[in-house]
Order: structure tokens, then C-alpha cells, then sequence
């Protein structure tokens, strides 16, 4: 029945509801509409079903019904958030589910169901550490695949993460050139993703750069596609799902989601009866998505692993609302400094505090497992996409994030000051130890910016003395002191303010020439000029260390603001993704841009900054942008900080023209990376999303430059065969998504705020390329530099009254590999979650080949530990069967990273504890 040849012999019914974390209603109300929320005379339970606990109510009569489990009814849940809440306010129906056993499935175990575009990689992991976790405890189930069917587009490394946490399948619908508009990929481009898979197969092996492999399955008409199944109709509704489903089948098994956003369950048993009875050779069962993965797998039929990258498919919620994105990564990075600080406060506790220190453990794990179930929801695909009503991500969303962030910065904090009073400090005379803070998994160098307590008078000290010598130190404009230092991986080093003098070693510099009107911020590295005829952007960007370091490596004017018209998007989606014969994103040449303000805010050696006051008349409006730029001493890139708000009606872009045409842009995954050439679907800016770094090639493959950024994913090529990069500030675009629940447009559009945004632009020379002269990042130098710029190092003054039961320096974990010049990092250092006294160490290598890595634990034996055993776990902390044992000498513990995820658990002791 199929263009293969294969006869469908079986069809697999799975009731399966979406349960939206939050998205026309708040988190509250969908898990029990009481009182009835009514928005406009639009009651959204009436089109979908029911609230989850009348959801989940129901699906315990189907599968435990008169007291007895039923051995032929199965039921999938997906979002443990929802699940969680259930069962804490109905123990009593809660018990009547477990007694179902294995018939229900957990099926991806999150506590929602996660994007996987633009979710920070580890907040990404621990949306579904957090809920399976949970679920394990509570109910005794553990999930093997995952379930991503409304998410708008897909990570093309998503089976990195999958493989990482031990999944075997994955299912999803949404992919570019698929319904609803079915765009199909400009003349001479393509196949679209939804066009291969109806030509060679909705179900394949999902292969990523580095071997990661997961058994992938499109929903090729829909998750709702048996949303219509009853016992009235089961005979023509199952046969209506093999016609649509079997011409793309590769197998003889067809899977049929039955539910949809919030549907209520249906007798999917009853229903397979009654189709088994009507004389089709074909037979149908009401199972769970392993069952199917297992049949497809089983059957031989799927063939080798394929390169699969699934978007852009809604491209303009990359840009959309950026400040839920910008506080999601904020919170996920305070979060992983606090679990790497907390360890080593804790250490010492170990050892000093005897018995004292499980409770303490207990308490510092239970404090970030409550962080990261606040910050987990932000990962859902109409959370951090920005795609939520305006009165959920205003009510709901931003206040959910904004106190997940402080939290977490508290966190983080209260462990940095832990350590701070306990560090061994040796301060000579008129010395004051400070304390300087890496949480990134790799030794670097860095400009430290310490907040000086009121009492200081920092004028009293001209440098700081490090473990190699003083350095000068140089006034924040915001009133700090800035100075070099280099931070150990996963650790602290003491330092002291001197009233020594001291010179730097090398400078940033700014000048400025005719009178005024430009100015050059310059180090050994890059030399950059702005003018005042440009408003401000860049004119020209020196490469120093190139061959030829006077040529502009720009080819126009650069980091100019542009209004591109959007009037026809929405939250989702830009213009032109609304459908064939929608207008392309257009700069708005009518836009002026007025000088109001210039300030020279610092002046070197160590970082210079400079800062610009704009007014951008639009649509006969008139808009204040601020936009500044930062050089620090032997960094390749200058740094830039945009402000402002973006006008109804429009995409704003900061744009970069390039010195050649951009061809392909390598860029940074939420786990790992990639370098294919973008397949476009329409005119104009054609968005990304990128995590951490992204690289434009030219047509040779030759690095143009590098962009980095924390929390601004949206970057693309500015329209077809051009040599312009834009990188998206904000979007209000004009139309409402809203409008068919009676939702207005809000006033101003649906995001009038004001916004910062940060990014880095770095010169091509030391960008690592391959022998071709092709970027490449897989030695891992672009996502260190990327993450050095983001996660900047910190410091603390260290108060007089130090137990001094610390050393002065602790790195408390480091990675190496044992051959070749690719870096392995190590990314999270945290308690175990079913034994907190062990540690669970993430080892990420970019290489895409198998590296034996070494792991050194040299800190925690510092720290008075002794390590008892090490195995490799899945990144949801399961053993995994048949793994290899790391080999474990003293303080260092050895394996093959064979993928680019590695997850170690270690077991350790305090030798007197």
C-alpha cells in the first residue's frame, strides 16, 4: 500500500493529549478551568476538550475501570508539570492511575513539552531531568522517546540531547514546507523537509554530525489526526488514517496520535475492537509510541541514519519577545554557576562539618531542584518563542522568569560569599583579598569588573596582585574596577587589591579625529571606526593579525538599526511565513536617523567604551535608540550593546555588510553545532537560530567572521546572494494571531518594550578552519571564546573575618583530551539527584569523532575528597546498559567520549567524614 511496496498490516492507536504549559490560558486554568475562565465569550475548554485534571480524571476510568486494570487500554501523558499537579490535588484518583501500571506511557517525561530551537542546551536537558525525576518516584514509569509535536521547527542536532538522555525515538509534526502554508523552498532550492519525508518516509533514523542517531517519526497530518475517533466512527476513521498515512509508510506499521491540545481520552480499545471485527486484514490496537518504535525498529526497514534539519518552519518567534529569552538564559547560566559553587562550598562543609553536612547537602539540592522546576516551564514552545497571549506572557511568563532569575542569581550568589569568607587569604600590607569566580569548565583569561562595597574607597588601590603578578586596575563608568585575570575551570582564585602601581602589558585604545566626527576604538587585535555621518555604525573593522591588516574587511556600513515592514506577521511568524503571496521582510528606506547624544565612557588601558544616542523616525514616530560599543585589551571582537523599542508594524535588525557574499552561516546548536547551507523559502532576511556563535562562510566556505551573542538567536542572511547579515533586536509585527479567540491586538502591538540586546562581532583571523580553509568548529575554540564572552568572570571581596578553611585557589574539575586539538569542556558540575553525595559531571567535545578524555578532580582531593568510582549515565542520571567503566587513577577518571554528550557519575568521600 505503499510507493515501497509494503502491505500495512498493523495500526497503532496511542491516545496522546498536547498539554500546553501555558499559552491562551495560565498554567492555573488549564489544569482546573474553576472557575470557568471566559475570554471575550470565547471559552477555550468548549473547543478542545477538557482541563487536564478532568483529562487525566477520565483516562483513569478508561484505564482502571470498575477497580480493575484493563490490559488492553493504554494511555500516553507527555508533560509532568501538569501530571505533578494532578496528583498532589487529587492523591485519592492519582492512586486509581498508578494501579494502570506500564499501560500508561510516559512519553518524553518533561516537565513540559520543550522547544529545541532556542531553550538553553542544559535547561533544555533539565526540563526533562526534573520531570522524570519526579515521575519516577511518583509513579515507578520512566519514558524512552520523546513527544514534540506543536514545537515550530526542530534542533537539526536534537538526536545530540535525545542520545544524551538515553532516548531511543522522537516524534513531531511541525516542519518547514508542512501545513498550515505549506511554503514550498525557492526555485533551485530544496527538497523541503515535509517534501523528503513524503517522498522517502515519515519514519527514518535522525542521524546528527557527531553519530547521535534517534528513530524519528513525522506526524505527517497532524498530532490531532485521530482527535475525530469514536466508536460511532471507528471503522471509517481508521480507514481514513491508513489512506492518508500509508502511501509515506516505509514499514508495515502506521502510528495514529489520538488527542489533541487538551482533548479529553477515547476509548481507543473499544474502538480497535470494533475495526478488528469488520474483516480488514489490517489490524488495529490501541498502544503506546514504544510499541510502534519498536515495530519499526524490528522490522529491518529503516536504513541508514540521515542528515535531517527540520526548519526554519515559524521563524519569527526567534526574534519575538526577547526578553523571555534573555531572562531564560540569564536564570539557566546563574543556575549552573550556583550547582558548581554550591559543590565546592559544600566539599568543605564535608569536611569541617561532620554529620551536619547531609543536612546541609539536602537542603542546598532540595533549593536547586525547586530553581530548576521554575525555570523548566520557560523551555515550552509558546513560552520562550514569545508566542503566548499578551496577558499570559505579561501575567504569567515574564514574573514566572523574572523571579526564576533572581532566585537562581541568589543562589549563585550565596555560594560565591560562602566561599568568599572561607578562602585562606594572604593579603601583604594595605592589601584586600578578592576572590575571582569561573563557573565555565575550561581555564581562561578574562576582564574581571568587581562591584566595590560602599564602604571602599577604590581610589585608594592601582592594581590587584594575582598568582602571576599585579596587574593595573581601571574605574568602571558605572563606578567598579576593572582588571585582568585568569579564572581556573569550575573554581576561584584569590587576588588582592594593591595600592601598588602596575602597567598593562597591552591596551585598548580610543581616538578621535576630525573634530569629532569619528572615533577609533583599537587593540593589537581589531581596530574599529565609527562616525558621525554614519550615525554612529561602523565604517570600517580592521583585521591586525591578517595579512592585510589596512583592509576593511566590511563591505558597507555596518551595526546600522533597520526597520523591516512586518505588518502581515504575527507572534509566530514573519511576514512572508504567513503563506505564498505574502510580501518579503522589507527595509523601511524612509527611516531617518537623528544624533541626539555621544559619550566617551571609559578610556582604557583596559576596556574603552562609547556610547551613542539616536533618534530613528518612523512612520512619522520617533524612536530612541541608544547603542554602544566596548573594546577590551587582546579580545579579536568589539562588543555592542542596541536599545530601544521597535515600532508597530516592523521587524528591527541590526545589519552588517559583510566584504563577501555569505553563503552558508555556521552556527552554534543548543548542544552542539552546524554548518549546512540554509535552504530558503522566501525573499529577504532569512532567520536562524544559533546559539552561542555563528560563523558567515563565503561561497569557499572561508570565514567572513564571527558573531557572538547569550540571548539574541535570531541571525540570517539579509536576502538571497548578498553579503548582508542581520541579526534581529525586536519585533512588534501588526497582525493579532489572537484574533479567532477574540483577543485584541494589545495597545502598541504585542511587544512595544523597550529592549537591550548584546553581541559581539569577531575578525576572521583565529577562527579555526579546516584544511580547505572552511570554518570549523570542531576543535571547540569559537564556543569557548563564545562562552568566555557571555559568562564573563566575577569577583567578591573577601570579607576580614575568613575561617580560612579553603585554599586560596580551587578548580574543581577540568577536562582534557588525550590527543589532538579539539577542546572537551565541561559544562555542569552538580549533586546527583538520587544520591546527592555523588557528583554528575557533563563532558561536551565538539570533534565529531570518538576522544578519550580525561576528567581531573584535582580540586575536590584539594578539597579534602577521595574519589570512590565513576560510571557513565545517561544526562537523566540512568545507568546505561552495557556502557564502558572509566578508568579511574587517583584523582583523574578516563573514558571515550564517543558522541559529543557525555554524562559521568562519581561517586566520593571526605576521608575523615
Amino acid at each position: 500500500m505503499t510507493k515501497l511496496g509494503v502491505t500495512i498490516s498493523k495500526v497503532i492507536l496511542c491516545t496522546t493529549p498536547h498539554l500546553d504549559w501555558d499559552w491562551i490560558l495560565p498554567f492555573t486554568a488549564l489544569c482546573s478551568n474553576n472557575p470557568p475562565y471566559d475570554i471575550n465569550g470565547f471559552t477555550y475548554f468548549s473547543a478542545t476538550g477538557g482541563d487536564a485534571f478532568t483529562i487525566f480524571s477520565q483516562a483513569s476510568g478508561f484505564l482502571v475501570p470498575n477497580g480493575a486494570p484493563n490490559p488492553a487500554y493504554f494511555y500516553s501523558i507527555c508533560e509532568m508539570g501538569f501530571l505533578k499537579a494532578f496528583t498532589e490535588a487529587n492523591p485519592q484518583l492519582a492512586g486509581v492511575l498508578k494501579q494502570a501500571g506500564t499501560n500508561v506511557e510516559i512519553l518524553g517525561g518533561g516537565v513540559t513539552s520543550p522547544d529545541s530551537l532556542l531553550p538553553h542546551g542544559e535547561a533544555f536537558l533539565r526540563n526533562y531531568l526534573t520531570g522524570t525525576n519526579w515521575v519516577q518516584q511518583a509513579y515507578g514509569l520512566f519514558p524512552k522517546h520523546a513527544y514534540v509535536p506543536d514545537d515550530f521547527g526542530h534542533d537539526s542536532q536534537l538526536p545530540v540531547m535525545l542520545t544524551a538522555m538515553g532516548f531511543q525515538g522522537v516524534t513531531f509534526e511541525r516542519v518547514a514546507g508542512g501545513a498550515p502554508t505549506n511554503i514550498p523552498p525557492l526555485k533551485g532550492q530544496g527538497p523541503s523537509p515535509a517534501q523528503w519525508m513524503t517522498d522517502n518516509g515519515t519514519e527514518f533514523i535522525w542521524g546528527a554530525r557527531d553519530g547521535s542517531t534517534a528513530v524519528a517519526h513525522w506526524m505527517q497530518n497532524g498530532y490531532g489526526q485521530g482527535s475525530n475517533l469514536t466508536t460511532e466512527n471507528a471503522v471509517s476513521a481508521i480507514q481514513s488514517y491508513i489512506t492518508a498515512n500509508a502511501p509515506s509508510s516505509v514499514t508495515p506499521f502506521l502510528y495514529v496520535p489520538v488527542g489533541t491540545d487538551f482533548a479529553l481520552p477515547v476509548d481507543t480499545a473499544a474502538c480497535a475492537q470494533i475495526w478488528n471485527e469488520s474483516g480488514s486484514a489490517v489490524v488495529a490496537v490501541a498502544g503506546t509510541f514504544d510499541d510502534y518504535i519498536q515495530a519499526i525498529v524490528d522490522s529491518g526497514l529503516l536504513g541508514a541514519p540521515q542528515a535531517f534539519r527540520p526548519q526554519p518552519y515559524y521563524s519569527g518567534c526567534y526574534q519575538t519577545r526577547p526578553r523571555i529569552k534573555r531572562l531564560h538564559n540569564d536564570a539557566t547560566r546563574a543556575l549552573l554557576g550556583a550547582e558548581i559553587f554550591g559543590v565546592i562550598a559544600g566539599a568543605r562543609n564535608a569536611k569541617s562539618c561532620g554529620g551536619a553536612w547531609t543536612v546541609e547537602l539536602q537542603a542546598r539540592t532540595s533549593a536547586l531542584r525547586e530553581a530548576w522546576l521554575g525555570l523548566a516551564p520557560s523551555t515550552h514552545h509558546d513560552f520562550i518563542t514569545g508566542t503566548a497571549a499578551d496577558y499570559v506572557y505579561r501575567g504569567e511568563q515574564l514574573p514566572r522568569l523574572a523571579a526564576a532569575r533572581t532566585g537562581a542569581e541568589g543562589l549563585r550568589l550565596d555560594a560565591m560569599s560562602e566561599i568568599a569568607a572561607q578562602v585562606d587569604a594572604a593579603p601583604q600590607s594595605d592589601e584586600l583579598p578578592i576572590v575571582v569566580f569561573n563557573q565555565l569548565g575550561f581555564q581562561r583569561s578574562g576582564l574581571v569588573e568587581l562591584t566595590v562595597p560602599s564602604a571602599l574607597d577604590p581610589s585608594f588601590f592601582s592594581s590587584v596582585r594575582t598568582p602571576s603578578g599585579n596587574v593595573p586596575l581601571q574605574p568602571s563608568a558605572e563606578g567598579g574596577l576593572l582588571f585582568a585575570a585568569t579564572g581556573e575551570s569550575l573554581g576561584y582564585t584569590t587576588c588582592y587589591l594593591s595600592p601598588e602601581t602596575a602597567s598593562a602589558t597591552s591596551e585598548a585604545t580610543i581616538t578621535t579625529s576630525n573634530g569629532g566626527d569619528s572615533y577609533v576604538l583599537a587593540n593589537s587585535l581589531i581596530s574599529v571606526e565609527v562616525s558621525a555621518a554614519s550615525a554612529w555604525a561602523i565604517d570600517t573593522i580592521l583585521d591586525l593579525q591578517s595579512g592585510d591588516p589596512q583592509a576593511n574587511i566590511l563591505g558597507g556600513t555596518s551595526n546600522q538599526i533597520g526597520f523591516y515592514n512586518d505588518a502581515d506577521g504575527n507572534n509566530y511568524r514573519y511576514a512572508p511565513e504567513q503563506g505564498q503571496g505574502y510580501p518579503a521582510l522589507t527595509l523601511d528606506t524612509n527611516v531617518t536617523t537623528t544624533v541626539t547624544g555621544l559619550q566617551v565612557l571609559e578610556t582604557g588601558p583596559l576596556r574603552v567604551r562609547l556610547q551613542a544616542e539616536l533618534t530613528c523616525r518612523v512612520a512619522d514616530a520617533d524612536y530612541p535608540y541608544v547603542v554602544e560599543y566596548l573594546l577590551v585589551a587582546d579580545e579579536p571582537f568589539v562588543r555592542m550593546r542596541t536599545t530601544g523599542a521597535c515600532p508597530l508594524n516592523y521587524s528591527a535588525m541590526t545589519m552588517f555588510q559583510l566584504g563577501a557574499e555569505v553563503d552558508a552561516i555556521v552556527q552554534g546548536t543548543p548542544y552542539h553545532w552546524d554548518d549546512a547551507v540554509q535552504v530558503r523559502y522566501w525573499d529577504g532576511p532569512s532567520m536562524q537560530a544559533t546559539h552561542d556563535f555563528l560563523i558567515p562562510e563565503t561561497t569557499t566556505g572561508a570565514p567572513l567572521a564571527a558573531i557572538y551573542h547569550g540571548a539574541m538567536p535570531a541571525w540570517g542572511q539579509g536576502a538571497q546572494n548578498s553579503a548582508l547579515l542581520v541579526g534581529g533586536l525586536a519585533r512588534n509585527p501588526g497582525q493579532n494571531y489572537f484574533g479567532w479567540c477574540q483577543l485584541p491586538l494589545p495597545p502598541g502591538g504585542i511587544d512595544p518594550d523597550v529592549h537591550t540586546m548584546e553581541y559581539a562581532f569577531r575578525v576572521p583571523t583565529g577562527i579555526n578552519v579546516d584544511s580547505n580553509g572552511k570554518a570549523d568548529p570542531g576543535n571547540g575554540a569559537q564556543l569557548i571564546e563564545a562562552l568566555g564572552y557571555t559568562t564573563p568572570l566575577t569577583a567578591l571581596v573577601a570579607p576580614g573575618n575568613s575561617t580560612n578553611q579553603l585554599p586560596a585557589a580551587v578548580s574543581l574539575a577540568s577536562v582534557s583530551a588525550a590527543s589532538g586539538s579539539a577542546a572537551p569542556i565541561l559544562t555542569a558540575v552538580k549533586p546527583s539527584e538520587a544520591n546527592p553525595g555523588n557528583l554528575i559531571l557533563r563532558v561536551y567535545q565538539p570533534s565529531n569523532a570518538a576522544m578519550d578524555v580525561t576528567v581531573s578532580l584535582a580540586g575536590l582531593r584539594a578539597l579534602g575528597g577521595t574519589i570512590q568510582n565513576a560510571s557513565l549515565v545517561t544526562a537523566l542520571e540512568q545507568p546505561i546498559t552495557n556502557a564502558q567503566t572509566p578508568t579511574v587513577s587517583g584523582a583523574d577518571v578516563s573514558f571515550t567520549a564517543g558522541l559529543a554528550l557525555a554524562t559521568l557519575n562519581v561517586g566520593w568521600s571526605v576521608s575523615n567524614f
